[in-house]
C-alpha cells in the first residue's frame, strides 16, 4: 500500500497525549460545566431553584452538549487517573516552572468532575435497573448458546429448560441491582449536586482559572499534594 496508516499508534498517542495534559482537561471541563447552567436553569426554571419542572424544552444544542459531555467526561477521568497513577505534571509549563510531579488536587478533581460530566446526561434513568437486564440477557444467552444439547435433554427430563432460564434470568437481575444501586446512586448523586446551578458557577470559575493557571504560567491555585 501506498499510503498505511497505524491507527493503534494515533490511539495510544492520543490517549497519551490526554494522560499528560490535565490542565486542558480542567478548562475542557470548565467550559462543559457552563453548558450545565444553561441546561439546569432551563430544567429547574431559575437560577437558585431546587426543584426540577416536570415539562420543559430544551434547545438541541444544550441536549446535544449534555451528551457529549458523557463522552468527554471519560477522558476526563482518563486524565485525571493517569496523571495520579504515573505521576504526570499537569502541563509542561507546570513541569518546568514548578513540580515535575502530578498535582494531586488537581487530578483528584478531574476524577470527580469527569464522574459527573459522564453521568450528568444519563442521571435520571434507572440504571441500576437497565444494567441489570442487560447483564442478565446476555448471561441467558451465553448459557443458551454454550450448554451442549445432551445436557439440556438432560434436564429436559426434570424440567422444561426455559423456566431455569427464566429463574436465572431473574436471579441475575435482581443481584446485580442491588449489587450497584448503592454506588451508581452516589456517582448520580455526585453529578445532581454539582450540577445545581449555583455550584456548577463555582465549579466554572474554578476548572478555568485554575485550568489556565496551569496551564499558561504553571501554577496552581491549590498546590496540596498527598505525598
Amino acid at each position: 500500500m501506498i499510503f498505511q496508516t497505524d491507527y493503534w499508534s494515533i490511539i495510544r498517542g492520543f490517549f497519551d497525549w490526554v494522560g499528560e495534559s490535565a490542565a486542558i482537561m480542567m478548562i475542557i471541563s470548565g467550559a462543559m460545566a457552563i453548558t450545565w447552567l444553561g441546561y439546569e436553569r432551563k430544567r429547574r426554571g431559575s437560577f437558585t431553584k431546587r426543584k426540577v419542572d416536570e415539562i420543559f424544552e430544551l434547545t438541541t444544542f444544550l441536549r446535544v452538549m449534555s451528551y457529549l459531555g458523557l463522552i468527554i467526561g471519560i477522558f476526563v477521568v482518563w486524565s485525571g487517573a493517569v496523571s495520579l497513577i504515573l505521576d504526570k505534571p499537569p502541563s509542561f509549563k507546570y513541569r518546568d516552572f514548578t513540580d515535575p510531579h502530578a498535582n494531586h488536587f488537581t487530578s483528584i478533581f478531574l476524577i470527580v468532575i469527569g464522574i459527573a460530566m459522564f453521568f450528568f446526561p444519563i442521571k435520571d434513568l434507572p440504571l441500576a435497573s437497565i444494567l441489570g437486564l442487560l447483564v442478565a440477557t446476555a448471561t441467558v444467552i451465553v448459557i443458551a448458546l454454550l450448554v451442549p444439547d445432551g445436557v439440556v435433554g438432560l434436564i429436559a427430563g426434570y424440567i422444561n429448560p426455559k423456566w431455569i432460564l427464566v429463574i436465572i434470568f431473574a436471579i441475575v437481575t435482581v443481584v446485580v441491582i442491588i449489587a450497584v444501586k448503592f454506588y451508581i446512586g452516589i456517582f448520580k448523586t455526585i453529578s445532581k449536586v454539582l450540577s445545581w446551578p449555583p455550584i456548577a458557577l463555582v465549579v466554572v470559575i474554578f476548572c478555568l482559572v485554575q485550568g489556565f493557571a496551569l496551564w499558561i504560567w504553571g501554577v496552581s491555585i491549590f498546590g496540596l499534594n498527598l505525598f
